[in-house]
């Protein structure tokens, strides 16, 4: 009997212990089921000693498939399938098979026991005795058999424990309060954790990801159709990712043109899923930025810039140890049982020493900071504007595109317009055009800039590489007040600009220059509505003086009305030029607040601040307190992010009812101004009295002004309203809508820090010089 229970306690039934409950049913236990001469109790400890053998048989079961299926993918180039564990799985079998041996040395240290008399107690060997040896297991059998099932039940769903999942998973098994299951949760954590630590050391020492089962939590992502590829495919990444698993500012929706290809940016990833609890964000991003650098200089074009020997073997000294401490516990002593498996301070430690290392080289090396303040240059002098020259030609040449191509869209019958299209070539040159004898003719940075129309998706009847005028929509406030049609300014990036910018960042640029054209086009319109109402004015006159045919007419038959006619007119354009005047009085306000309070000091800032980092960087010994230590890609790309949230925040591009409000401010000046144009292009002005037909034309015209004139006058109000509420209150309403990723991020964006109230200080200054600067115009309820 007992030494039939020695064997079944190693997994194996005989004749007395059989599985329970027998065939047809799936047995769960091992069980004495046809022995009479037995006592119920000892049936009972019988039964519960053998259902550790049914454990044991089904921990060993567990422990073949996963080395089965891990040996037999091996062979098939490490393609995945859904019945293969994966390394972290293996990992755990290999740790339970550890820990198993113990199990088996206690049924040899009982049988040796039960051999030589040891247990024996007056020539019988008592159960209780037996069963104490074993007891311990009782405690820890069901948990591991409860483990396992839950892993198991999930391998067929779509979220199964492999990787950061498993690792979780044990973590909260290992937080029990029975120590003998704590030990033994630890140490199969300590083997999937060994595994992370590994493949953790192959991407920020060598920029590799070892990861042929798709476990790792920093993944490549490749086009769907690689097939055979290691890398996992885009379509499935972003299909099993949560919404927050790229972290962006702003959903590029589907009608926006195709982006170029940034590898720095969209070659590696991060799969949320598979980020251990343990491991903070921070970390793991440090962590992707060090691979990224590493694989990503390596493989630059035109001149790849690996990483010195030197420095690697540096790196593999300063982690290897934290490998080796997580796979070679020393012993009991090494406080294995506190759940402190992977010491994630030391971990830190050494991943921002890595980095900094990596950052520091790449800076130097490939010229990072005189590159990037280039190009910032170039982006405050075309995104932003700053190049008045510039600015004005690119207005001269969008406004003759319009004049010339868009104007003659309307020839076509209903029929053919919808056939009609623009393409990317029709505005190719247009920069360059407007360059033309300004200083930014010469220069080379111009040629990384290009316009480009916002496509309608294909799905939405778009052609995908053309698109209807009749079928625009828009993804920004002012894309389509460039042309009439949503058009967006934008700059291809490449190496090693794609370490501090991102599409996304692109964008928000273009947000800001459509913005910025729509202010200074309605600037330069108002300027030529003077010359217009001048030239209204010069019409008058010479009508009054006889020199208009249809006066001479009138004069002849005798007219009583002539002069009253005259005073009207005259009385029309007076209140025309008022409205003109107060018209680009706000307008020229708005500007000089954006280019001077705005953008003038928050880009002096920033440039600054890469400068004193640039310097630090390539003199640290110039530098007593160490700061360039300190400093990293990300600290620029912060500091830049910073900036350009500031200006899209003072610009209102955050805020839609700001924006809303004035851009229609701005559309009514346009509109107003194209009145004035039309009117000064004929030699009938805004005369009265001459034909019925004439008549109806002026006082249709004079209605629309009239109608311009309240609606500015209230838009302007609300505005000013609107403003004074931001003021009063210190905020403007629209919340830290920068969701970036990045360490350090500036705390002015998210209220809290000293410099909290930067916007809010220029808006004042807008307000001052909206208010104070034209005799209380605003709080004159007369002035309307």
């Amino acid at each position: 009997m007992l030494h039939e229970l020695l064997v079944t306690l190693s997994g194996y039934p005989g004749d007395i212990f059989r599985p329970f409950p027998q065939e047809p049913e799936v047995a769960t236990t091992f069980a004495v089921t046809d022995f009479p001469m037995l006592h119920p109790a000892e049936k009972e400890g019988l039964d519960r000693l053998a259902q550790l053998g049914f454990y044991f048989k089904e921990f060993n079961a567990f422990i073949a498939s996963c080395r089965s299926c891990s040996h037999h993918s091996s062979q098939k180039n490490g393609t995945p399938g859904p019945s293969q564990p994966g390394l972290y799985l293996t990992a755990l079998a290999n740790s339970l098979e550890k820990k198993l041996q113990t199990y088996r040395q206690v049924i040899v240290d009982t049988e040796l026991a039960i051999l030589s008399g040891e247990d024996n107690l007056g020539g019988i060997v008592p159960l209780p005795t037996i069963a104490a040896r074993f007891a311990p297991f009782q405690l820890v059998f069901p948990a591991i058999a409860s483990l396992i099932k839950e892993i198991q039940s999930a391998s067929t769903s779509n979220t199964p424990f492999v990787g950061g999942r498993l690792i979780n998973l044990l973590q909260d098994k290992a937080a029990s309060g029975v120590p003998i299951q704590k030990e033994w949760m630890d140490e199969l954590l300590r083997g999937c954790c060994s595994v992370m630590m590994r493949q953790i050391v192959c991407w920020v020492v060598y920029g590799q990801i070892q990861d042929p089962f798709e476990e790792f939590f920093i993944v490549r992502c490749r086009p769907a159709s690689s097939a055979g590829d290691t890398g996992r495919s885009s379509a499935s990444l972003l299909q099993s990712r949560s919404a927050t698993s790229f972290s962006a500012t702003r959903k590029t929706s589907a009608n926006t043109f195709a982006a170029p290809v940034a590898k720095w940016q969209t070659e590696y990833a991060l799969d949320e899923r598979m980020i251990p609890a343990m491991i903070p964000s921070t970390l793991v991003e440090a962590m992707l930025f060090i691979g990224k650098s590493i694989a990503t200089a390596g493989q630059a074009q035109p001149k790849p810039t690996p990483i010195p020997q030197s420095m690697t073997a540096r790196h593999l000294e300063l982690i290897l140890p934290l490998v080796d401490a997580v796979s070679k516990p020393s012993g009991l002593d090494n406080r294995s049982i506190s759940g402190e498996i992977l010491n994630v301070n030391q971990l830190t430690s050494v991943i921002h020493q890595i980095r900094r290392d990596i950052a520091n080289h790449l800076w130097v090396v490939v010229q990072v900071g005189e590159k990037v303040i280039r190009t910032l240059k170039s982006f405050r002098r075309y995104f932003l504007l700053c190049d008045g020259e510039y600015g004005l030609g690119l207005i001269e040449v969008l406004e003759e595109f319009k004049r010339n191509r868009l104007s003659r869209l309307g020839q076509f019958s209903s029929a053919t317009s919808a056939s009609v299209s623009i393409r990317d070539h029709d505005l190719g040159g247009m920069l360059s055009k407007a360059a033309q004898n300004t200083p930014a003719q010469d220069d080379p940075a111009l040629h990384s800039f290009e316009l480009r129309l916002l496509k309608v998706p294909k799905a939405q009847g778009g052609s995908g590489d053309s698109m209807d005028v009749t079928a625009t929509t828009t993804t920004g406030m002012f894309d389509d007040q460039l042309l009439g049609i949503p058009v967006r300014l934008w700059y291809t990036l490449a190496w090693p600009l794609d370490l501090f910018l991102t599409s996304e960042d692109i964008e928000h640029y273009g947000d800001v220059f459509a913005f910025l054209v729509t202010v200074r086009k309605a600037q330069v319109k108002l300027q030529q509505a003077w010359i217009d109402v001048k030239a209204l004015t010069q019409q008058m006159t010479s009508r009054r003086r006889g020199r208009g045919a249809r006066a001479y007419d009138k004069r002849i038959k005798g007219t009583d009305n002539i002069n009253t006619d005259y005073e009207q007119e005259a009385e029309m354009l007076k209140y025309i030029g008022t409205i003109r005047s107060d018209m680009i009085f706000v307008v020229d306000c708005l500007w000089t607040y954006i280019q001077m309070d705005v953008i003038g000091p928050t880009f002096d800032s920033l440039l600054q601040t890469i400068v004193t980092h640039d310097a630090d960087y390539r003199h640290p010994a110039g530098n007593p307190n160490g700061s360039a230590s300190s400093h990293s890609f990300d600290s620029i790309h912060s500091s830049h992010a910073e900036a350009l949230h500031e200006i899209r925040r003072a610009c209102f591009l955050t805020s839609t009812t700001l924006s809303s409000t004035v851009k229609s401010i701005l559309s009514g000046t346009e509109t107003f101004c194209g009145i004035l144009g039309r009117r000064a292009a004929g030699q009938d002005g805004f005369q009265a009295g001459i034909g019925e037909e004439q008549d109806e034309s002026v006082w249709q015209d004079w209605t629309e002004v009239s109608r311009l004139n309240q609606a500015f006058r209230d838009d302007t109000k609300k505005l000013f309203s609107r403003l004074s509420i931001v003021s009063r209150s210190g905020t403007l309403g629209d919340g830290p809508i920068l969701k970036r990723s990045v360490s350090g991020l500036g705390s002015s964006l998210l209220g809290n820090g000293p410099s909290s109230f930067d916007v809010i200080r220029q808006v004042d200054q807008l307000l001052l010089r909206l208010e104070y600067s034209k005799a209380m115009w605003f709080s004159n309820a007369e002035k309307g």
